[in-house]
């Protein structure tokens, strides 16, 4: 009978999975119909997404009960929601930053970055699903490992369990 690996260690997330989660890609979104035609190149850089990544794994780590996890030990699916909050946050601020209403003659006024509130209700929404996800995950796993490593007095005494 062959014998069946699995892997041990969470596969790391790419930035290629947080671009096609957040489709955050020039033109045309790859293995879909959609097209992004307002965007030239992708919003967040390498470097964003690497220090977002960098980010979330401090949040992680500093929730209860504190940890001193990598990357790879981390479930991917937190790492995808608290990488994309912190970038959503990340360009709320550029676009508050950056917010400019203007209005020429009789046309409506017209807002460049206007949509700050907009990313602020997604990292709203991303932030509730990371920490709810993240808090559960953290419990759990602390259950599992201090299962069967606190014992009892009481452990020996039982109708089932004599030590004459």
């Amino acid at each position: 009978m062959p014998v069946t690996a699995t892997a041990t260690v969470t596969p790391a997330i790419t930035n290629e999975d947080i671009r096609m989660f957040l489709r955050d890609v020039a033109g045309q979104v790859p293995g879909t119909g959609v097209e992004n035609v307002l965007f030239d190149l992708p919003e967040f850089s390498d470097n964003d997404i690497n220090r977002a990544m960098k980010f979330t794994v401090a949040r992680f780590n500093v929730m209860t009960p504190p940890s001193n996890d990598a990357q790879e030990n981390i479930n991917i699916w937190l790492l995808l929601i608290g990488v994309s909050e912190f970038l959503c946050m990340s360009e709320a601020f550029r676009q508050q930053r950056n917010q400019l209403t203007y209005q020429d003659g009789d046309v409506q006024p017209i807002g460049l970055d206007d949509k700050q509130a907009l990313y602020l209700a997604l990292a709203a929404v991303l932030k509730a699903e990371f920490e709810d996800k993240a808090k559960s995950w953290k419990i759990s796993r602390n259950l599992e490992s201090a299962y069967g490593s606190l014992g009892s007095g009481y452990r020996a005494v039982s109708r089932f369990h004599h030590s004459s």
